[in-house]
């Protein structure tokens, strides 16, 4: 397959194509064999026996980096396409800023403090349900292709895959292989890309579940063609977020050929966010903030909507798989702390009553000679609370529906507001594990733990 950029090698673009606002019908329109669908096509997706699903989990994306959550820059011309004919989730918020707490979470449904996942050798307990062993149960074949070390099946995280393996680092260029801020791993994204389509090509007629977990915006990755923004640290974030949506497009053209985008729902994540020193650090997993947190939910259905469904009221990570499972019409997370969202989509637009979203931080997860030290994020209505557990004197609280970054704290200005959430911070420190035990844990080799420090992360013995 040609690395040529797809928008231009595949549809021919003079201008549009996959990006949007040239007027009339684009070349990326006519390339989109999708029929055009209905909210009623929507509910009718639970009774489908071919549909597959695809989940793309795209880490370290900030959603508010995107062009399609408002971003100035063009850093995502073929997401920002099927956001629009599809289904976008504009409120959104991960369970951390740390990659393994968030997934565990998001796998799960259950928020940190219930899945105990918390530090670096916590694991998913064996009674958890994760959503590939309900697609398992099923009839789907289920693989997932991962290249972060946090989710790797020492973990936990391959309950219920087939076949769960990291992509062979073969395929990508030493060209494309420039020296990433926060450390190093093998190979690209372009590797993960090539072993979905050899995927796809070989089980087009099966019933399947993908994960496919993208690292390149996490290292940095990008190449000529896409650093197109400058050579500052928050330039090469969007130079690698640009890269990535290529490789997206070449995936998804992929789908069309192979007539399978008819027939799969693609979702689309990520983890976490990253900072630019809005709080006073680079990075990820040093605090809950805005910006580590502000993640996409995406969803392309089988078929295009016109208009592209906006949904605006806060949703979670924790709502992401129990919105999935129930449009697809298989049984739900068990005892999940995340609420499904598919039906706002077919009329039920009630929204929660006053809902609470929580992102959580234990900051001694890298060094377990320490004692817990966990920072929590709760928001709920107009207000929005990080919470220093081991020294609340430092809470901060903030108005988010007038600032929205967090860069001004009302805390001595809005003693009711902090004290109502400081009580809802202490209520979701109570909860515990459905599954007796909480968290295993596991010790790491000496090369487990030099694989984990390659990403960037401090990691004590």
């Amino acid at each position: 397959m040609s690395r040529m950029p797809v928008m231009f090698a595949l549809l021919g673009l003079v201008c549009g194509g996959w990006l949007a606002g040239c007027g009339g019908e684009t070349a990326s329109d006519a390339f989109d064999t999708r029929p055009v669908g209905t909210l009623a096509d929507v509910a009718g997706l639970s009774q489908r026996d071919d549909l597959n699903v695809v989940f793309i989990l795209i880490d370290t994306l900030r959603s508010d980096r995107m062009s399609s959550y408002g971003y100035e820059r063009a850093t995502t011309p073929v997401l920002d396409y099927f956001a629009a004919r599809g289904l976008r989730f504009e409120n959104h918020r991960a369970q951390s800023s740390w990659t393994k707490t968030s997934m565990a979470s998001l796998w799960t449904g259950l928020h940190p403090q219930r899945t105990d996942v918390l530090t670096y050798r916590d694991t998913i307990a064996d009674a958890a349900t994760l959503p590939a062993e309900i697609f398992q149960a099923a009839g789907f074949k289920t693989v997932g292709l991962w290249r972060n070390g946090w989710v790797a099946p020492n973990f936990g995280f391959n309950q219920g895959f087939d076949y769960y393996i990291t992509p062979s680092a073969r395929l990508a260029p030493s060209a494309l292989r420039q020296k990433p801020v926060a450390g190093r791993i093998e190979g690209t994204d372009i590797d993960a890309i090539y072993t979905a389509i050899e995927f796809l090509r070989a089980n087009r007629d099966e019933r399947f579940f993908l994960y496919m977990h993208l690292m390149d915006v996490h290292q940095y990755i990008s190449t000529q063609e896409t650093a197109i923004f400058g050579d500052s640290y928050s330039d090469a974030y969007d130079n690698a977020v640009r890269w990535t949506d290529e490789q997206l497009g070449e995936l998804m053209a992929e789908m069309f050929r192979l007539g399978l985008a008819e027939k799969t729902l693609v979702v689309v994540a990520s983890d976490h966010g990253e900072a630019f020193g809005e709080h006073g650090s680079e990075g990820h997993a040093r605090d809950v903030h805005y910006e580590v947190v502000a993640t996409p939910f995406i969803v392309s259905f089988p078929f295009k909507l016109d208009p592209g469904l906006v949904i605006s009221q806060p949703t979670q990570n924790v709502d992401v798989w129990p919105t999935v499972l129930d449009l697809v019409g298989l049984e739900s997370l068990p005892e999940a702390d995340g609420k499904s969202r598919a039906g706002w989509l077919i009329g039920d637009r009630v929204a929660d009553v006053d809902p609470v979203s929580i992102s959580h931080l234990d900051r001694s997860w890298g060094q377990p000679k320490m004692d817990a030290n966990p920072i929590i994020g709760i928001e709920q209505g107009a207000y929005r609370l990080i919470r220093e557990v081991n020294h609340p004197e430092k809470d901060r609280l903030f108005r988010v529906d007038s600032d929205r970054y967090e860069r001004t704290d009302v805390a001595r200005e809005e003693t009711d507001a902090l004290a109502k959430l400081q009580d809802r911070a202490k209520l979701y420190l109570q909860g515990t594990t459905p599954w007796a035990g909480g968290a295993p844990e596991i010790e790491l080799d000496d090369l487990h733990l030099r694989q984990l420090r390659a990403l960037g992360y401090s990691i004590e013995d």
